[in-house]
Order: structure tokens, then C-alpha cells, then sequence
């Protein structure tokens, strides 16, 4: 008897950079993607967090006012989208005992936040400390999203149900309940969420500086921040399980639809970042998803192609935000630390009185670096700084988490 063996040529791949749409055969290991868009947020926050004054107002890097928005505002919703992201992750790999672990998190993210608020309060004791704050809200939405991911059994279209529902319902309570100072009114003196928080936590435990009268990681926004996370819930799995130049096209477009709608009315109240409104939603989940896309093409794609100098550069690239996303807790954290120290400790500048920050700005830095000015050379030190010991953990594989 002879055997026939029929030998079935693999058709040649395309020109040009293209990937397989079959999910990869690992779905439980680290996503490059994430870590590098991951690292990119945190730069971001760093960088506005850590700007000082100086002779220009940059105000495209200092947050809106009020309504409208900025490309400050941009960044802590990208942080909670890949949040989302994240935790769907992490599920996929303990299943519903992942709740457990996202639990104990976000107590810690909790105590963390809070004994920071005190620390950095003026009177640095617990009569003034802030309840709510960035770290509060991502504990706060990490577990309740865990909570949405286990109860959908890891499927996409319930979670986004859920997230419109939210988004609704919030739109509907910040245009229909009534207040003293009447109905509808999203002003900073007069809007629903700033009554809810300090009800909830006592008008000397929100936000109070400036001329805002809520807290901007208050309780009831939460809802608009829960509803972000579902939404990277959501684009991280259809991404990843579907990979494919098809898949990047359909989230490239609902990127640009969610964008138009909040530029054509079609979203519900303004664009605001302060109470987390359902338009803000929307145009934050679009420059997301684009952000999204961009580091998939570079960490995923291209950085796994033949050619070796496309994979080689793109590895390159995304190797220092990989290290930055990796680390993400100790470098927020140490850089508001950091900056608290310096804004806190006195120096003497000649016969002024200033803070360590304000020095380092005037004196040390004041000639600046590659023709940059005294402000953004102070910036751009703080990035180098904590870019140098995320590189230099992720070298000896040191990794803080909760």
C-alpha cells in the first residue's frame, strides 16, 4: 500500500506589517499592550501632577476649570479604562476567587489614598484629610468591576449594557433631581454630586480647594468612572480574543463615533471632568481606545514581526513604557511622595523664603536642559527620575503590587 502525503502550501503573507486574526494560543500571560499603555498613562500623570508654575500657563496640561476639557483630563480616565482591563484579566486567570484578592486591593488603595490625604493636608492629621481621591476611586472601581465581570460570566455585551445603564441613570439624576438651588443645574456651587458627597463624608472631608464645591473623585461620579472601566473591560477582551486589522478597524470606529457624539449633543450633559459626566465618558473612552490601539500596533504587532529592525525599534520604544506600566503603584505613589516632600520643605533662595521644588527650579535648574525652560526642566527630571527606577526594577524583576 503507498502512502500519499499531500503537502498544502502556506499562503504567503501579505506586504507590508500584518498579524494572524486567531487569538494567540497564551491568553493567560502578560499583555505587552497594556504594560505600555499602562506606563504611558502614569507618564502622563506624572507630567501634570508634577508641572510647576512658571512664565507659560500651559493650559492644555492643567485640568479644566469646569466644563469642557483638556489634555490633563485625558490621562486618569485612560489609567481607570485600562484598569478595567486589567482586573478582566486577572479573572480570567483566578476566576470568581480573584474578588477576594481585588478586595483586599482596593482596602489598601483605600488606606493608602486616605493616609496620604492626611499626611499632605496642611494641618497633616485626620480633622481636615480628605476621604475620597484618586487611589479611593480606583480600589473603589476595580472591585466593583471585578464584581460586573464575574456576575456577566466574562461576557462582553452585558458589561456594556451594564456600563450604558450607568450611564444613563447617572445622566438622568444629574438632569432630574431636584435641588434648593433647582433642577438640572451643573454648576460648581450647585450640582447634584457635590450635595451627595458632602452628605456622605462632611463638607471638611472633600475636595476644597480652589472654587470647587464637590469632590472630583466624589461618590456619586463614581458611577461615570465604573462605566469607563466596564468600557476597557469590554475593548481589551474584544481586542485581544479577536485580534485582527478587522477588530482594529471596528474599535477605531466606535472610537470615532463616541467622540462625535460628545461634540454634536448626542451624550447628555456637557463634557466635565470634575463630576465625571456621561459625555465625559464617552470622549475619554475614545482617546482610550485610540491609545489602546496605537501601543497594540507597536508592542504587539510590530514588535513581533520578521523584519528584524521593525521589531527591534518597536521594542525599543515599548520597552521603557513597559517598565513604567509595570510598576505603576510605586511610581504614582513615590512621585506624589516626592513632590509633597519638595513642596513641603523650606528653603532659603538668596534672602527668600521658597520650597525645596521652587529652588531646584530657580537655582539648580534654572539653565535648563536641551534648550528647554526651568518648568519643564523640572518635569522632565521627575520623569527621568522615576523612569530610571522603574527601568531599574524591572531589570531585577521587582515588581510592587497589592
Amino acid at each position: 500500500m503507498t502512502t500519499v502525503v499531500r503537502v498544502v502550501p502556506t499562503p504567503r503573507a501579505p506586504a507590508g506589517v500584518s498579524y494572524s486574526a486567531d487569538p494567540p494560543p497564551e491568553r493567560t500571560g502578560r499583555w505587552a499592550a497594556l504594560d505600555v499603555a499602562r506606563g504611558v498613562a502614569v507618564a502622563g500623570m506624572l507630567l501634570v501632577e508634577q508641572l510647576p508654575a512658571g512664565p507659560h500657563p500651559l493650559p492644555w496640561l492643567r485640568h479644566a476649570s469646569w466644563n469642557g476639557w483638556t489634555g490633563a483630563d485625558l490621562v486618569f480616565p485612560a489609567f481607570l479604562f485600562l484598569v478595567g482591563i486589567g482586573v478582566d484579566q486577572m479573572l480570567g486567570r483566578r476566576g470568581a476567587s480573584g474578588l477576594a484578592r481585588l478586595a483586599r486591593r482596593a482596602v489598601a488603595l483605600v488606606v493608602i489614598g486616605i493616609l496620604f490625604n492626611a499626611w499632605a493636608a496642611d494641618d497633616a492629621d485626620f480633622s481636615g484629610a480628605r476621604w475620597p481621591g484618586v487611589l479611593q476611586r480606583i480600589g473603589l472601581v476595580s472591585v466593583t468591576c471585578g464584581l460586573v465581570v464575574v456576575l456577566a460570566r466574562r461576557r462582553i455585551w452585558p458589561v456594556l449594557v451594564i456600563a450604558g445603564a450607568l450611564l444613563v441613570t447617572y445622566a438622568q439624576l444629574l438632569t432630574r433631581v431636584p435641588l434648593a438651588c433647582g433642577t438640572g443645574v451643573i454648576t460648581p456651587a450647585c450640582n447634584l454630586p457635590g450635595r451627595v458627597d458632602a452628605a456622605a463624608f462632611g463638607s471638611a472631608h472633600i475636595y476644597h480647594h480652589g472654587i470647587f464645591g464637590h469632590d472630583p473623585e466624589g461618590l456619586l461620579s463614581t458611577m461615570g468612572a465604573l462605566a469607563t472601566a466596564l468600557i476597557g473591560v469590554a475593548v481589551g477582551r474584544f481586542l485581544r480574543e479577536r485580534q485582527g486589522w478587522r477588530t482594529v478597524g471596528l474599535l477605531a470606529g466606535a472610537a470615532f463615533v463616541a467622540w462625535l457624539a460628545t461634540h454634536v449633543g448626542l451624550a447628555g450633559p456637557t463634557v466635565n471632568k470634575r463630576l465625571w459626566t456621561p459625555a465625559f465618558v464617552l470622549l475619554t473612552a475614545a482617546t482610550s481606545i485610540a491609545l489602546l490601539l496605537v501601543c497594540h500596533l507597536v508592542a504587539d504587532v510590530i514588535a513581533t514581526r520578521a523584519n528584524p529592525v521593525a521589531r527591534v525599534g518597536a521594542r525599543a520604544i515599548a520597552w521603557p513604557w513597559a517598565a513604567l506600566g509595570r510598576n505603576a503603584l510605586i511610581v504614582y505613589v513615590g512621585q506624589h511622595v516626592l513632590g509633597a516632600i519638595l513642596e513641603r520643605t523650606p528653603a532659603h533662595d538668596g534672602g527668600r523664603l521658597t520650597s525645596a521644588a521652587g529652588y531646584l527650579q530657580g537655582r539648580v535648574l534654572a539653565n535648563g536642559w536641551f534648550g528647554l525652560d526651568s518648568q519643564w526642566t523640572y518635569v522632565v527630571a521627575m520623569l527621568l527620575l522615576w523612569s530610571a527606577i522603574a527601568a531599574a526594577m524591572h531589570c531585577a524583576r521587582w515588581y510592587v503590587t497589592l
